[in-house]
């Protein structure tokens, strides 16, 4: 006969095996179920998703997460993580759509969906306003460069490390960087324009945008290649914002007056 504890070893294993059964069976991309937009977000990259002082998500993408959604006729449910497992989130059904300043690359086309683009980008050198050293990618050499980790700014960076030789800093979060550029720990720091530039607006006398600009990156709104209804979609619903004012508006609001969603450059820089 089986001993107790023998007994309690088996039940455990097949506990163990059905329960990794069906964690499997989520883990795959599915279609959009139309009921509710799943977006995935790193919370911490303003002026595009950050929270403010009273912990609520805000930020340009946000509110254009929120007239898309207006205009599907269905809620949000936001999942907060950081950009290193952002695509892994993506590519195991915990979100449907990552909106989260995704830039399009040649590499991510290939694997993911994308929405048309709606916002002008390129990865900034930003540095310290006494530093005049830095005036083209190749003033880089020596330097000590932050970069927020998985990001096409770290993806650029080592792209150009290979050639001029700089020390490339990686971070988990995008403030991380820019508190350590501002206190003298590096020399540089790579970032979307649009985020760099509200540093340098911010804090013009810790911050200053070198006028070197080493890739353009259209963003846009990240899906696997099942949901080729929901990109349609969502398309639909980015040409009537565009076309009733609303994308220029959310623009000018969190971009210093600017409008950065028309006339868009959607040339993809080789990464």
């Amino acid at each position: 006969m089986l001993t107790h504890v023998r007994k309690a070893c088996i039940v455990l294993s097949l506990v163990l095996v059905f329960v990794f059964a069906f964690s499997a069976c989520g883990t795959k991309p599915l279609p959009w179920d139309g009921k509710t937009l799943r977006i995935g977000v790193d919370d911490s990259y303003p002026p595009m998703e950050f929270r403010d002082d009273k912990n609520a998500l805000v930020g340009f993408d946000v509110d254009m997460a929120k007239a898309i959604a207006q205009k599907l006729g269905v809620p949000i449910k936001w999942t907060s993580i950081v950009f290193t497992g952002i695509f892994a989130g993506l590519d195991t059904n915990k979100y449907d759509i990552i909106i989260s300043s995704v830039s399009m690359t040649k590499s991510r086309e290939k694997k993911y969906l994308f929405s048309e683009p709606y916002l002008s980008n390129g990865q900034e050198i930003v540095v310290a306003p006494s530093n005049n050293s830095i005036t083209k990618i190749e003033d880089l050499k020596g330097k000590k460069v932050g970069v927020q980790s998985g990001t096409t700014a770290e993806n650029s960076a080592k792209k150009y490390n290979k050639k001029f030789k700089f020390t490339i800093v990686p971070y988990d979060q995008i403030i991380q960087p820019f508190a350590d550029l501002k206190t003298g720990r590096l020399d540089a720091v790579v970032s979307d324009a649009m985020v760099a530039e509200d540093y340098a607006a911010k804090d013009a006398k810790s911050y200053k945008i070198s006028g070197v600009k080493m890739t353009n990156e259209p963003i846009a709104i990240c899906m696997t290649k099942v949901n080729t209804d929901l990109q349609t979609k969502i398309n639909k619903a980015l040409d009537e914002l565009r076309a009733d004012g609303t994308l220029k508006k959310i623009s000018e609001k969190w971009y210093f007056g600017k409008d950065a969603t028309s006339n868009i450059d959607t040339s993809v820089t080789e990464d």
